[in-house]
């Protein structure tokens, strides 16, 4: 969403804290935690409310808020289980060795020739 790397996080933390100061940012914080949360719940029951409009025949998917973080999440794992991947990867190097092996010509070595 928002392409905001970890130096920028540091340099609006310091901003933050000079112009605030010690004091105020506990409780500006606590402030922007509680407006982020009542943003989840507003867009929450927005979608809900557009979820019961539409009705069953639409066949709309899930609208929670996070459902698509969460599928986003499970994608990324599918595609990061590398442990399962290097043993299908190990078996079909197996498999392909045996066949190699299986259908390969063994070229006769002759000792004397050399």
């Amino acid at each position: 969403m928002f392409n905001v790397g970890i130096g920028e996080i540091f340099v609006i933390l310091l901003v933050c804290l000079v112009v605030f100061g010690p004091e105020r940012l506990p409780e500006m914080a606590r402030q922007t935690g509680r407006l982020i949360g009542q943003l989840q719940l507003l867009t929450q029951s927005a979608l809900d409310q557009l979820k019961d409009q539409a009705g069953p025949e639409l066949n709309l998917p899930d609208l929670r808020v996070g459902s698509l973080g969460g599928q986003a999440r499970d994608y990324l794992r599918e595609l990061m289980d590398i442990d399962e991947q290097m043993v299908e990867l190990q078996r079909e190097r197996q498999r392909l060795r045996a066949a190699i092996d299986e259908h390969q010509e063994r070229v006769p070595f002759d000792h004397e020739a050399t």
